[in-house]
């Protein structure tokens, strides 16, 4: 069965790496790319796309299976009502979402299928299951989350990063108030519990997470570092190909894996 995926941003760096991915899975068609940005012959030429591809918003979700999304939160609003009108599935693996964003995702799920990752490496959400077990036997441990990005990145901490933390917190039982993104606003000492959250910007870094459990003589690290955006462009492809084949609802990467 092959799965009909339209490309959102495809001028942007991730929608570059998601027509290769595309392309060079036997199992995807890609029947449309969109961006704000005008699609004209000579992209579709260099990047290896029929002519006679959707190049629009409307057509995209008209055509397409699985709409794949990295662009950016404000976006989600028009993304899910067409998504809706025309009963296309959404990937979305945009971050920087906040409360309302999530709740949109959820309430698209009762009518159509949604996936949302904030990382699509296979290897990450691994890392994600390493943590938690980790921290599971390190309750007494001080915890911090270093986040290394290229300098294009906007967002900070990084959606994934976020995810790291939740993922730990839920372990231990530890609410969201126990996170620290700014000790430099919090100008006193750590609290018991806390989770601390650092962020660094520059070079063409794809994406570095640690997360370290300090002991009062001891330390542990966990690192996943990724060489090139290839892996999160082809863990999208891999969940529009999972998504298509499922009902309606809200997914994550933990009901795929």
């Amino acid at each position: 069965m092959i799965t009909k995926i339209a490309i959102a941003g495809v001028k942007g760096r991730m929608g570059q790496n998601l027509i290769e991915s595309g392309l060079s899975n036997k199992e995807i068609e890609i029947v449309g790319v969109f961006d704000i940005a005008e699609i004209d012959q000579e992209f579709l030429q260099i990047a290896k796309l029929p002519a006679a591809i959707a190049t629009s918003r409307e057509k995209s979700f008209e055509v397409a299976d699985i709409i794949i999304d990295f662009t950016s939160p404000k976006a989600l609003f028009a993304f899910t009502e067409s998504a809706v009108s025309s009963q296309t599935g959404l990937v979305i693996g945009t971050t920087g979402l906040e409360e309302q964003h999530f709740n949109l995702l959820k309430q698209t799920g009762k009518s159509t299928n949604v996936f949302y990752a904030p990382n699509m490496s296979f290897g990450v959400n691994s890392f994600f299951s390493l943590a938690r077990k980790a921290a599971s036997y390190l309750k007494d441990f001080d915890i911090e989350i270093i986040e290394t990005h290229h300098r294009f990145k906007k967002d900070a901490p990084s959606g994934t990063a976020i995810k790291l933390g939740e993922e730990i917190a839920e372990e231990l039982r530890y609410s969201k108030d126990k996170f620290n993104f700014n000790r430099q606003q919090d100008l006193q000492e750590r609290k018991t519990n806390e989770i601390g959250f650092s962020s660094i910007r520059g070079g063409n870094v794809p994406g570095e997470h640690t997360v370290i459990f300090h002991g009062e003589n001891e330390s542990i690290e966990l690192t996943h570092r990724a060489f090139n955006r290839k892996i999160f462009s082809d863990g999208a492809i891999e969940a529009a190909i999972w998504l298509s084949q499922q009902k309606s609802g809200y997914y994550t990467y933990k009901d795929m894996l």
